[in-house]
């Protein structure tokens, strides 16, 4: 097997995961009516507790948290809280338009990537670039033109998530690089539950949700922040970033038929020319980023 083939099929992994991951939250929020903070407050909070004695059994695990809280503390607790911004867009863009539209629409993320990249680390917005984000963007008003399907307010919460997203990596590439990147999302991820705990309790937000809903929030927010995280982490030591980027572009076309196959989600023209568009324009892009850094 060559490592390139490795990395691909970690990163069929990471996309397999992240599928099962938007659809079924997708699924639990439309089946019981969950509000955003319930989702947030059970699936983090969940999660964390959960995978927490798998970090906290081995004597080297534990040197390696206290290790990275010592370096990175910080970078954790600042992330964490963008974190919690953007999560709480993504799911809210979810909760009004579906897991397609949704996961769809967080592919421009690296034109916000990039705009950072310009602004702080000196780097060049080439015209093919420019161009291919037009492209993506003209996807994206339609995409978000779509009545009764895709609230507008749908489209701005999913943008300003990407945002979020890209603004987080651009910090963690900045003042992360050195950092052991298990015990940091380990980390990272309990202050988000922390801050979204302190939250829910604050406002009297606490609710219990029935069993079925809470067994699938578990699995899913596993699935999401380890699983997934491991197999896209994974990915980097085989493939060049340009690869990932482009590979990752396949995975909005699984949770669209998925929603389409499962939850009966129309499938008009304009949704897949807006598809097409921001896929199209996300590849080329990427693809145009890579010829830039020749």
């Amino acid at each position: 097997m060559t490592q390139e083939r490795k990395g691909y099929e970690l990163l069929l992994g990471n996309i397999a995961a992240l599928t099962v991951f938007y659809l079924l939250l997708d699924f639990v929020m439309r089946e019981w009516s969950l509000t955003v903070d319930q989702v947030m407050f059970w699936g983090w909070g969940g999660a964390s507790i959960l995978i927490t004695p798998f970090f906290l059994a081995g004597k080297k695990s534990r040197r390696n948290l206290k290790e990275e809280w010592a370096r990175h503390k910080k970078l954790i607790v600042g992330l964490a809280a963008i974190t919690v911004l953007a999560a709480a867009l993504i799911v809210s863009g979810l909760a009004l338009a579906g897991s397609g539209p949704a996961v769809l629409l967080e592919n421009i993320q690296p034109i916000f990537a990039s705009i950072l990249g310009v602004m702080f680390l000196a780097e060049r917005f080439t015209k093919r670039e420019l161009f291919s984000s037009i492209i993506m963007l003209i996807g994206v008003v339609l995409i978000g033109s779509l009545k009764g399907e895709v609230p507008l307010m749908a489209v701005l919460f999913i943008t300003a998530s990407s945002f979020f997203y890209a603004l987080q990596s651009f910090l963690f590439k900045r003042y992360g690089t050195k950092a052991h990147v298990f015990s940091f999302t380990f980390l990272r991820g309990w202050f988000v539950a922390l801050l979204i705990m302190a939250y829910v309790f604050i406002t009297g937000r606490f609710t219990v949700l029935p069993l079925p809903a809470l067994g699938i929030i578990f699995f899913i927010y596993i699935l999401g922040i380890l699983v997934s995280r491991y197999f896209f982490f994974q990915a980097h030591k085989y493939l060049e970033v340009s690869k990932l980027n482009i590979f990752l572009l396949l995975q909005p076309i699984g949770v669209l038929a998925g929603t389409y196959l499962f939850f009966a989600d129309p499938m008009p023209l304009q949704k897949i020319l807006g598809a097409v568009l921001i896929l199209g324009g996300g590849y080329f892009f990427v693809k145009s980023r890579k010829k830039a850094q020749e």
